[in-house]
Protein backbone atom coordinates (compact mmCIF):
# COMPACT_ATOMS: atom_id res chain seq x y z
CA UNK A 1 0.00 0.00 0.00
CA UNK A 2 1.13 3.34 -0.60
CA UNK A 3 1.28 5.56 2.59
CA UNK A 4 1.90 9.46 3.21
CA UNK A 5 5.57 7.95 4.76
CA UNK A 6 6.33 11.22 6.22
CA UNK A 7 4.77 13.82 8.64
CA UNK A 8 4.84 17.13 8.18
CA UNK A 9 7.65 18.26 10.43
CA UNK A 10 9.49 14.96 8.67
CA UNK A 11 9.33 12.19 11.01
CA UNK A 12 8.02 8.91 10.13
CA UNK A 13 4.25 8.13 9.85
CA UNK A 14 4.58 4.67 10.07
CA UNK A 15 6.15 5.14 13.96
CA UNK A 16 6.83 2.37 16.78
CA UNK A 17 7.32 3.28 20.13
CA UNK A 18 10.31 2.15 22.16
CA UNK A 19 9.15 -0.72 23.05
CA UNK A 20 8.25 -2.01 19.43
CA UNK A 21 5.10 -2.52 20.61
CA UNK A 22 2.09 -0.46 19.72
CA UNK A 23 2.37 1.43 16.44
CA UNK A 24 0.12 4.19 14.20
CA UNK A 25 0.33 5.15 10.54
CA UNK A 26 -1.84 7.38 8.15
CA UNK A 27 -2.36 5.92 5.02
CA UNK A 28 -3.28 8.62 1.96
CA UNK A 29 -3.54 6.64 -0.82
CA UNK A 30 -5.25 4.98 -3.56
CA UNK A 31 -4.07 1.11 -2.77
CA UNK A 32 -4.24 -0.58 0.13
CA UNK A 33 -2.59 -3.36 -0.95
CA UNK A 34 -0.09 -3.83 1.72
CA UNK A 35 -2.37 -4.68 4.60
CA UNK A 36 -3.49 -8.25 3.00
CA UNK A 37 -2.93 -11.32 4.22
CA UNK A 38 -2.41 -12.08 8.16
CA UNK A 39 -1.20 -10.13 10.68
CA UNK A 40 0.21 -11.81 14.53
CA UNK A 41 -1.84 -8.52 15.93
CA UNK A 42 -4.87 -6.88 16.51
CA UNK A 43 -5.36 -3.76 14.46
CA UNK A 44 -7.70 -0.87 14.48
CA UNK A 45 -8.97 0.94 11.19
CA UNK A 46 -10.27 4.57 11.15
CA UNK A 47 -12.24 5.27 7.68
CA UNK A 48 -12.00 9.08 7.57
CA UNK A 49 -12.76 8.97 3.72
CA UNK A 50 -12.59 5.59 1.37
CA UNK A 51 -14.71 3.47 -0.57
CA UNK A 52 -14.39 -0.39 -1.80
CA UNK A 53 -14.32 -3.81 -0.06
CA UNK A 54 -12.92 -4.86 2.61
CA UNK A 55 -12.39 -8.85 2.31
CA UNK A 56 -11.99 -10.78 6.09
CA UNK A 57 -11.49 -14.38 6.35
CA UNK A 58 -13.22 -14.65 2.83
CA UNK A 59 -16.32 -12.13 4.20
CA UNK A 60 -17.00 -9.28 2.32
CA UNK A 61 -17.76 -6.03 3.82
CA UNK A 62 -18.34 -2.33 2.32
CA UNK A 63 -16.03 0.34 3.30
CA UNK A 64 -17.66 3.79 3.63
CA UNK A 65 -16.50 6.87 4.98
CA UNK A 66 -16.50 7.67 9.34
CA UNK A 67 -16.45 3.69 9.93
CA UNK A 68 -14.28 1.82 12.40
CA UNK A 69 -13.35 -1.54 11.33
CA UNK A 70 -11.15 -3.87 13.48
CA UNK A 71 -9.14 -7.23 12.88
CA UNK A 72 -8.17 -10.13 14.87
CA UNK A 73 -4.90 -11.49 14.70
CA UNK A 74 -4.54 -14.20 12.38
CA UNK A 75 -7.86 -13.27 10.09
CA UNK A 76 -7.11 -13.36 6.46
CA UNK A 77 -7.75 -9.45 5.27
CA UNK A 78 -7.39 -7.52 1.84
CA UNK A 79 -8.71 -4.49 0.90
CA UNK A 80 -9.83 -3.34 -2.67
CA UNK A 81 -10.43 0.37 -2.40
CA UNK A 82 -12.00 2.22 -5.31
CA UNK A 83 -8.91 4.18 -7.38
CA UNK A 84 -11.08 7.52 -7.34
CA UNK A 85 -12.15 7.86 -3.92
CA UNK A 86 -10.93 9.87 -1.69
CA UNK A 87 -8.23 7.80 1.31
CA UNK A 88 -8.25 8.67 4.87
CA UNK A 89 -7.29 6.05 6.91
CA UNK A 90 -5.85 6.13 10.62
CA UNK A 91 -4.75 2.60 11.55
CA UNK A 92 -3.55 1.59 15.51
CA UNK A 93 -1.87 -1.91 15.44
CA UNK A 94 -1.40 -3.59 18.49
CA UNK A 95 1.10 -7.10 18.23
CA UNK A 96 -0.46 -10.07 20.45
CA UNK A 97 1.70 -9.89 22.87
CA UNK A 98 0.17 -6.23 23.75
CA UNK A 99 -3.14 -6.96 23.05
CA UNK A 100 -3.04 -9.77 25.75
CA UNK A 101 -2.93 -7.15 28.30
CA UNK A 102 -5.31 -4.34 26.57
CA UNK A 103 -7.60 -7.13 25.23
CA UNK A 104 -9.59 -7.60 28.63
CA UNK A 105 -10.87 -3.60 27.75
CA UNK A 106 -13.24 -4.82 24.79
CA UNK A 107 -16.29 -5.76 27.11
CA UNK A 108 -17.81 -8.05 24.89
CA UNK A 109 -16.66 -11.94 23.83
CA UNK A 110 -14.10 -11.40 20.94
CA UNK A 111 -16.60 -13.75 18.70
CA UNK A 112 -18.91 -10.78 18.78
CA UNK A 113 -16.26 -7.96 17.78
CA UNK A 114 -15.00 -11.05 14.72
CA UNK A 115 -18.93 -11.29 13.12
CA UNK A 116 -19.21 -7.30 13.24
CA UNK A 117 -16.31 -6.49 11.62
CA UNK A 118 -16.89 -2.99 11.91
CA UNK A 119 -19.51 -0.33 12.93
CA UNK A 120 -20.46 3.21 11.21
CA UNK A 121 -19.99 6.04 13.53
CA UNK A 122 -22.61 9.21 14.36
CA UNK A 123 -20.32 12.45 13.40
CA UNK A 124 -20.06 13.01 17.09
CA UNK A 125 -18.27 9.75 18.05
CA UNK A 126 -15.99 9.97 14.47
CA UNK A 127 -14.33 13.16 15.86
CA UNK A 128 -13.63 11.29 19.22
CA UNK A 129 -12.04 8.36 17.34
CA UNK A 130 -10.11 11.24 15.77
CA UNK A 131 -9.17 13.06 18.41
CA UNK A 132 -7.63 9.76 20.42
CA UNK A 133 -6.19 8.26 17.39
CA UNK A 134 -4.29 11.43 16.27
CA UNK A 135 -3.05 12.01 19.99
CA UNK A 136 -2.04 8.72 20.11
CA UNK A 137 0.49 9.51 17.21
CA UNK A 138 1.94 11.98 18.81
CA UNK A 139 2.82 10.37 22.19
CA UNK A 140 4.65 7.67 20.18
CA UNK A 141 7.31 9.90 19.37
CA UNK A 142 7.37 11.20 22.99
CA UNK A 143 9.62 8.55 24.50
CA UNK A 144 8.72 7.06 27.53
CA UNK A 145 6.31 9.54 29.08
CA UNK A 146 4.53 9.62 26.34
CA UNK A 147 4.52 5.44 25.72
CA UNK A 148 2.63 5.65 29.51
CA UNK A 149 -0.05 8.18 28.12
CA UNK A 150 -0.36 6.17 24.98
CA UNK A 151 -0.90 2.91 26.67
CA UNK A 152 -3.93 5.08 28.73
CA UNK A 153 -4.83 6.37 25.74
CA UNK A 154 -5.57 2.53 24.20
CA UNK A 155 -7.37 1.57 26.90
CA UNK A 156 -9.55 4.33 26.60
CA UNK A 157 -10.18 3.86 22.51
CA UNK A 158 -11.13 0.33 23.62
CA UNK A 159 -13.68 1.30 25.56
CA UNK A 160 -14.71 3.51 23.27
CA UNK A 161 -15.46 0.85 20.96
CA UNK A 162 -17.18 -1.45 23.33
CA UNK A 163 -19.58 1.78 23.79
CA UNK A 164 -20.05 1.62 20.40
CA UNK A 165 -20.83 -1.91 19.94
CA UNK A 166 -23.11 -1.62 22.80
CA UNK A 167 -24.96 1.75 21.46
CA UNK A 168 -25.03 0.07 17.51
CA UNK A 169 -25.67 -3.48 18.44
CA UNK A 170 -26.62 -4.44 21.69
CA UNK A 171 -29.03 -1.39 22.69
CA UNK A 172 -31.27 -2.13 19.56
CA UNK A 173 -31.63 -5.54 20.90
CA UNK A 174 -32.62 -4.87 24.67
CA UNK A 175 -35.90 -6.48 25.55
CA UNK A 176 -38.56 -4.05 26.09
CA UNK A 177 -39.82 -5.35 29.41
CA UNK A 178 -35.70 -5.27 30.81
CA UNK A 179 -35.18 -1.69 30.02
CA UNK A 180 -38.45 -0.54 31.19
CA UNK A 181 -37.44 -2.73 34.56
CA UNK A 182 -34.11 -0.49 34.51
CA UNK A 183 -35.98 2.38 34.89
CA UNK A 184 -38.36 1.69 37.50
CA UNK A 185 -35.45 0.15 39.80
CA UNK A 186 -33.72 3.49 38.47
CA UNK A 187 -36.73 5.94 39.14
CA UNK A 188 -37.31 4.05 42.89
CA UNK A 189 -33.70 4.85 43.54
CA UNK A 190 -33.32 8.59 42.32
CA UNK A 191 -36.89 9.99 42.00
CA UNK A 192 -36.56 12.76 44.96
CA UNK A 193 -33.38 14.13 43.71
CA UNK A 194 -34.35 13.76 39.49
CA UNK A 195 -37.82 14.75 37.95
CA UNK A 196 -36.53 14.97 34.31
CA UNK A 197 -36.73 12.34 31.68
CA UNK A 198 -33.81 12.98 30.37
CA UNK A 199 -31.69 11.86 33.79
CA UNK A 200 -33.17 8.17 33.21
CA UNK A 201 -33.22 8.36 29.36
CA UNK A 202 -29.36 9.28 29.50
CA UNK A 203 -29.04 6.10 32.21
CA UNK A 204 -30.21 3.69 29.86
CA UNK A 205 -28.82 5.16 26.85
CA UNK A 206 -31.89 5.86 24.94
CA UNK A 207 -34.11 9.01 23.91
CA UNK A 208 -36.68 10.73 25.84
CA UNK A 209 -39.15 9.99 23.16
CA UNK A 210 -38.03 6.35 23.10
CA UNK A 211 -38.32 6.22 26.96
CA UNK A 212 -42.19 7.95 26.89
CA UNK A 213 -43.33 5.92 24.13
CA UNK A 214 -42.10 2.56 25.86
CA UNK A 215 -43.77 3.57 29.51
CA UNK A 216 -46.74 4.90 27.66
CA UNK A 217 -47.19 1.53 25.23
CA UNK A 218 -46.31 -0.83 27.86
CA UNK A 219 -47.19 0.63 31.30
CA UNK A 220 -50.18 2.70 30.26
CA UNK A 221 -48.45 6.28 31.31
CA UNK A 222 -45.31 8.97 30.64
CA UNK A 223 -42.26 8.39 31.92
CA UNK A 224 -43.06 11.80 33.58
CA UNK A 225 -46.08 10.30 35.18
CA UNK A 226 -44.42 7.34 36.82
CA UNK A 227 -41.47 9.63 37.89
CA UNK A 228 -44.09 11.68 39.58
CA UNK A 229 -46.57 8.87 40.84
CA UNK A 230 -44.03 7.76 42.97
CA UNK A 231 -42.57 11.37 43.99
CA UNK A 232 -46.17 12.48 44.87
CA UNK A 233 -47.00 8.68 46.86
CA UNK A 234 -43.81 9.39 48.99
CA UNK A 235 -44.91 12.72 49.61
CA UNK A 236 -48.64 11.82 50.99
CA UNK A 237 -46.65 8.96 52.67
CA UNK A 238 -44.91 11.88 54.77
CA UNK A 239 -48.19 13.79 55.00
CA UNK A 240 -50.24 10.93 56.43
CA UNK A 241 -47.89 9.42 58.82
CA UNK A 242 -45.39 11.86 60.17
CA UNK A 243 -45.81 14.94 61.30
CA UNK A 244 -43.22 16.84 59.13
CA UNK A 245 -43.80 20.52 58.55
CA UNK A 246 -44.66 21.01 54.72
CA UNK A 247 -42.13 23.30 54.41
CA UNK A 248 -39.28 20.37 55.89
CA UNK A 249 -41.15 18.13 53.55
CA UNK A 250 -40.39 19.99 50.52
CA UNK A 251 -36.47 20.34 50.80
CA UNK A 252 -36.49 16.88 52.27
CA UNK A 253 -37.95 16.10 48.26
CA UNK A 254 -35.56 18.84 46.53
CA UNK A 255 -37.79 20.96 45.86
CA UNK A 256 -36.49 24.38 44.85
CA UNK A 257 -38.85 26.40 46.49
CA UNK A 258 -42.39 25.91 49.03
CA UNK A 259 -44.25 27.08 46.00
CA UNK A 260 -42.81 25.09 43.42
CA UNK A 261 -43.86 22.09 45.85
CA UNK A 262 -47.45 23.31 46.18
CA UNK A 263 -47.85 24.06 42.71
CA UNK A 264 -46.64 20.07 41.85
CA UNK A 265 -48.82 18.65 44.53
CA UNK A 266 -52.21 20.98 44.05
CA UNK A 267 -51.89 20.08 40.08
CA UNK A 268 -52.44 16.26 40.78
CA UNK A 269 -54.27 16.51 43.80
CA UNK A 270 -56.40 19.50 43.89
CA UNK A 271 -55.50 20.29 47.15
CA UNK A 272 -53.13 21.70 49.12
CA UNK A 273 -50.94 19.65 50.89
CA UNK A 274 -51.92 20.95 54.39
CA UNK A 275 -55.55 20.48 52.98
CA UNK A 276 -54.53 16.54 51.93
CA UNK A 277 -53.27 16.30 55.65
CA UNK A 278 -56.59 17.14 57.37
CA UNK A 279 -58.78 15.29 54.81
CA UNK A 280 -56.73 11.85 54.55
CA UNK A 281 -55.15 10.95 57.97
CA UNK A 282 -55.00 7.25 59.04
CA UNK A 283 -56.31 6.45 54.99
CA UNK A 284 -53.57 4.01 53.48
CA UNK A 285 -51.44 6.02 50.72
CA UNK A 286 -52.19 3.58 47.90
CA UNK A 287 -55.91 4.82 47.80
CA UNK A 288 -55.19 8.22 47.12
CA UNK A 289 -52.81 8.29 43.96
CA UNK A 290 -54.94 8.91 40.91
CA UNK A 291 -54.93 6.06 38.46
CA UNK A 292 -53.64 8.14 35.83
CA UNK A 293 -51.41 10.15 36.93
Amino acid sequence: MKTNEMASDGTPQNHQNLSGSISYRKIISEKFDKCCGKENAFSLFLIEKASGIRTTDGYEREVHDGELHFIFSGQENSWELKKESQTEIEQICIPDVVFNTFGNYLKYPFSHYIQIGGISLSEESLEKFKYEFSNMYKELHEGKEGLLTAEFRLKVIMLMLSREIYKMHYEKRMNSACLLSRFITLVFEYFREERSVKFYADKLAVTNNYLNVLCTKHLGRTATGIISGELLAEIKQYLIVSNISVKELAIQMNFSTINSFYAFFKKYTGMTPKEFQNTYKGISVKDTVPEDL
